[in-house]
């Protein structure tokens, strides 16, 4: 029932809850937060489990404290045992497995800072499962655009702003919104055009859209098995096979494969410990490579469902993953500010790039592996060329990164033309970005 905005950025996360939460409560930092407690504390510390002695499934319970006295210090965040938890170094450190986002930390901590105010209306809803009938409109000030994808071809590009999707027409000289798709009951957080120019998928909560990508009809939609939001969509490169990553909140990741047309999933298979965020299919359609909120990216044999390799090395939630020349190479993204190449067969590290102010949301590589394309948090855009293998940690010149213009926004996708040299992303603010080469990012028009 978590989207990955719990995962990737607090600024969607109040609007990612179920939709039946949303309005539930006038105090939104209170909500954030019981969302944030309940995704990454109540598993140890509930009052049948509690690690520490400590139980923070109430107000009370928090105050009360458990082994080094109380969690909570109400409206004293920097002393209170709870949020000093959470930086890096701490000790005893929560969560113990992973390092939350800095943006959730601080959501915490004005929470505190604000008074710690319970909201057990939302901790109920929270708790139950939300039912697909149970959704309702998105709020209309809500429009991320959380996914974008290019057709094959070139000429179109689509966008998912919110829970519509747009489809600009690309001409030499503009740009122009020539339809606006509906029918998705929640956000759209995950797009692809098939190769062979048949088919466009949009993945939203417990649910992916088919059209038709010539009339861009609707087709139908696949929804069983699926348990969490599809949170990515990628087709085989011929077209006929749909890889869908079906993440639950709190729950492990599944991988879901679908022949176009039928109604449920030739196979289906667990393949992270966490939500997975980011899916993509080799070009020779052989491997399929995961992302996940369990800081691995692992790449899967298609053909057997079988793993192939597990990449270990980031300190936080892998955010992208992307394919690179001869699909011998994967590059991944995280929360923790790091872009990493890796050798597949090798599973071994080949070059990184670290420095960055936020983590990297999305990744894009163009075909051949010339360019890699980055977006993060920040608002921050860059492209990668020239990617050298370490000669160790010290190497100076991993390769060749340009920045583009940031945008001020928090951007959560990224796609390109085949010579990379026109960009496009997706933004917090509802917008569709577009960099060209030497240039501002411009907004397309959403209208």
């Amino acid at each position: 029932m978590f989207t990955r905005l719990l995962l990737r950025a607090l600024a969607l996360l109040l609007a990612s809850l179920p939709l039946g939460l949303r309005g539930a409560t006038p105090d939104k930092s209170a909500a954030a937060a019981m969302t944030i407690l309940r995704a990454q504390c109540f598993s140890c510390h509930n009052a049948e489990k509690k690690r520490g002695q400590l139980d923070l499934t109430s107000r009370e319970a928090a105050l009360k404290g458990g082994e080094n006295g109380p969690a909570l210090k109400p409206g004293k965040a920097a002393d209170s045992p709870l949020i000093k938890s959470l930086v890096p170094g701490a000790d005893p450190h929560m969560p113990p497995k992973k390092q939350l986002p800095d943006k959730l930390i601080t959501t915490l901590r004005g929470w505190v800072d604000a008074g710690a105010v319970w909201d057990a209306g939302v901790l109920k809803l929270l708790t139950r499962e939300t039912k697909s009938e149970e959704l309702k409109a998105l709020p209309a000030s809500y429009t991320p655009v959380l996914a974008v994808a290019l057709a094959p071809d070139g000429k179109r590009l689509a966008s998912a702003r919110g829970n519509q999707l747009l489809i600009h027409t690309l001409g030499a000289t503009n740009r122009t919104l020539t339809a606006t798709l509906t029918g998705a009951r929640d956000a759209i957080q995950s797009l692809a055009w098939s190769q062979d120019g048949r088919w466009l998928a949009a993945g939203e909560f417990r649910r992916v859209l088919l059209f038709d990508a010539k009339t861009l009809q609707p087709f139908g939609f696949l929804d069983q098995p699926l348990a969490g939001r599809a949170t990515a969509v990628a087709f085989t490169p011929d077209g006929n096979t749909l890889a869908v990553a079906d993440s639950p909140g709190g729950a492990p990741g599944q991988v879901h494969l679908w022949k176009v047309g039928d109604e449920k999933p030739f196979a289906s298979w667990t393949a992270h410990n966490d939500s997975i965020l980011d899916l993509k299919i080799s070009a020779n359609g052989k491997t399929l490579a995961t992302g996940s909120a369990d800081k691995l990216a692992r790449v899967w044999n298609l053909a057997t469902q079988k793993e192939v390799a597990k990449l270990e090395g980031h300190t936080s939630y892998v955010q992208a993953v992307a394919f690179g020349k001869d699909d011998a190479e994967l590059a991944t993204g995280g929360a923790d500010k790091e872009i990493k190449v890796w050798d597949i067969a090798g599973q071994e590290k080949k070059s990184a790039f670290s420095g960055r102010s936020a983590g990297v949301t999305a990744l894009h590589w163009t075909p051949g592996g010339q360019t890699l394309l980055a977006v993060g948090e920040d608002g921050s855009a860059a492209s990668i060329t020239d990617i050298k293998r370490h000669n160790g940690e010290q190497s100076s010149s991993p390769g060749t990164e340009r920045k583009l213009s940031s945008v001020g926004e928090v951007l959560y996708a990224v796609t390109a033309t085949t010579d990379g040299k026109t960009v496009f992303g997706g933004g917090h603010d509802g917008s569709v970005y577009m960099w060209e080469a030497g240039k501002t990012a411009v907004k397309l028009d959403a209208k």
